[in-house]
């Protein structure tokens, strides 16, 4: 069995350190969300082969290599529930809308500067998506949600590009497609990592895909899933800023009637969330970091 502490056991941490790098930086940089996935696991096995290491090497423990190392796995488990578990406690009773209400953005900033947005934009405009709305949401002072609706030349499906602000200025881009169908039903498409685990309409075919980080292939989903359900598309005629907000609200109500949410009485001293939704939200979060999936 090969020793922790050899030279290359060594070097075997020392590359994987290094590769945990280069994924987080690519990944971040060119927006490819299996490289960020590939990532987290990456870096989950380095904690662990130190943990390994560190135990034989100052001779903390005088069990196998393989038990420390999986000992080291399990304590980063540990070490990120608990992290993600004060993120979701902070959350629940913090003033950051869970379901945001937007407004037209008027201040001429839909498109972070970046060269993958304008690819991005490049897209659209051969497909001929026509801009329907620009709006935007303040999470808190000076940090805003923004988001653009575009609808397909057909008016049949609409599609909602959310950037969502993170360090260095920086914006990343999620999609939503979706297409309405007779009594209130509606076909949904979308590639959002950001955790929600919350309670949808029972009348919307939803399906995520956080691993798919190019819209041209999320579309190409999007569309084969209305051929495949057979789906009749209704042409889409709601004002996107009235529609998106009524949406936002309907959401909030039907989760609080669920048990997502506590209902408006009980918030400030039990916070927005209840235990049942800070679990959902929590299982969600590993789901979408390690599996690439959705609660839903």
């Amino acid at each position: 069995m090969l020793d922790i502490t050899s030279l290359a056991s060594k070097y075997c941490l020392a590359g994987l350190a290094a590769l945990t790098i280069l994924l987080s930086w690519v990944g971040t940089r060119r927006e490819v969300p299996v490289l960020l996935l590939a990532n987290r696991w990456l870096r989950w096995l380095l904690f662990a082969g130190i943990f390994a290491y560190l135990m034989r090497a100052y001779q903390l423990s005088l069990r196998p290599d393989w038990v420390h190392f999986i000992t080291g796995f399990m304590l980063w488990f540990l070490l990120e529930t608990a992290y993600n578990w004060i993120a979701i406690n902070a959350l629940s009773r913090s003033d950051i809308p869970l379901f945001p209400k937007f407004k037209v953005n008027k201040d001429g900033d839909e498109w972070p500067t970046d060269a993958h947005f304008d690819k991005l934009k490049n897209w659209l405009e051969r497909r001929n998506f026509k801009r329907l709305a620009v709006l935007k949401s303040e999470l808190f002072e000076d940090m805003f949600l923004r988001t653009s609706i575009y609808e397909s030349p057909d008016r049949s499906t609409r599609l909602q590009i959310l950037f969502v602000p993170r360090r260095k200025d920086k914006s990343s881009a999620y999609y939503t497609l979706f297409t309405n169908g007779r009594e209130n039903s509606r076909l949904i498409t979308d590639n959002h990592s950001l955790p929600y685990g919350g309670y949808y309409p029972e009348s919307w075919n939803f399906v995520r895909k956080p691993l798919v980080g190019s819209l041209e292939k999320l579309f190409q989903i999007h569309a084969r899933r209305l051929k495949e359900v057979k789906f009749e598309p209704l042409p889409c005629d709601g004002e996107p800023l009235e529609e998106l907000n009524r949406q936002q609200q309907m959401l909030e109500h039907l989760n609080t009637k669920h048990g997502f949410l506590n209902p408006l009485q009980y918030r400030e001293e039990d916070g927005r969330l209840t235990y049942d939704g800070r679990y959902r939200l929590w299982k969600e979060m590993w789901l979408l970091a390690y599996l690439g999936r959705s609660v839903s």
